[in-house]
């Protein structure tokens, strides 16, 4: 009998109906104790599970459509070219007064010289830092004047001008292009009507419309006036190598333009 081979003799009560007030929870425990001592640790089924099954994705959450950020209306510019005179002695003393906002109202402003209709307008980028009644009073003026004489121009008949009323340190070309200078400086152009321009600042083609990405030299028309760009007056004054490249190309320019 499966009793006598627990150890409990013929005709003995089982030692469990003598311990009667043992509580059920006990009994459990007492039963588990035995299995585990009889070396069965392990449950077993005859289901059969799949071990190395993928768990399911959890489902992703979509994610919030992104709100593109609303872009600022860029600020109106300054100067436009309704606002501007309609005549080259009127434009002229706008540019000269402190209704210009393009340098600080304290500023010495320099005129532009010559008349309508010059052969050839030189438009630098700003006045020489000692300009005060006369523009071009000091060493750039005397290269522009001698270039001019060599390539058989009369000084006095040419059109100087600049780009800024007053002399400025470290002007912010970006900004001030934003605020309407290069539509004042076509409107100049266009008032002045000189046969050619000759612009001297690498930084002003790109005011006047020229893409950016383009080479400065590449840029080659104003309106109705053929145009030829170069560095600025104190850079061509302090390298020999690019004043004689400017002299080339203004050889090859006045004969072709």
């Amino acid at each position: 009998m499966i009793v006598a081979s627990l150890g409990v003799k013929t005709g003995e009560s089982p030692p469990m109906e003598k311990h009667a007030n043992i509580s059920l929870e006990d009994q459990f425990a007492a039963t588990l104790d035995w299995w585990r001592g009889a070396g069965v640790d392990f449950e077993f089924s005859d289901t059969v599970e799949p071990m190395l099954s993928e768990e399911k994705p959890r489902q992703q959450q979509a994610a919030p459509a992104k709100q593109e950020p609303e872009l600022e209306a860029p600020p109106e510019p300054k100067v436009k070219a309704s606002d501007l005179p309609d005549s080259l002695q009127g434009f002229r003393e706008w540019w000269v007064s402190p209704e210009n906002p393009f340098v600080p109202r304290q500023s010495i402003r320099v005129a532009p010289i010559g008349v309508e209709g010059a052969p050839i307008m030189v438009l630098a980028a700003m006045p020489e830092e000692g300009d005060k009644d006369t523009l071009f009073s000091g060493s750039q003026g005397r290269m522009m004047v001698n270039m001019l004489r060599a390539l058989g121009i009369d000084p006095n008949s040419a059109y100087l001008a600049c780009a800024l009323p007053a002399y400025t340190t470290l002007p912010d070309w970006d900004d001030l292009g934003r605020e309407g200078l290069g539509t004042a400086i076509v409107h100049h152009i266009a008032l002045a009507k000189p046969s050619k321009v000759l612009i001297l600042g690498s930084k002003l083609p790109a005011l006047l419309g020229h893409d950016q990405a383009a080479a400065p030299e590449s840029f080659g028309q104003i309106g109705n006036s053929p145009a030829l760009t170069s560095f600025s007056p104190d850079r061509l004054l302090d390298h020999a190598r690019q004043r004689a490249r400017l002299w080339k190309r203004l050889c090859q320019w006045m004969a072709t333009a």
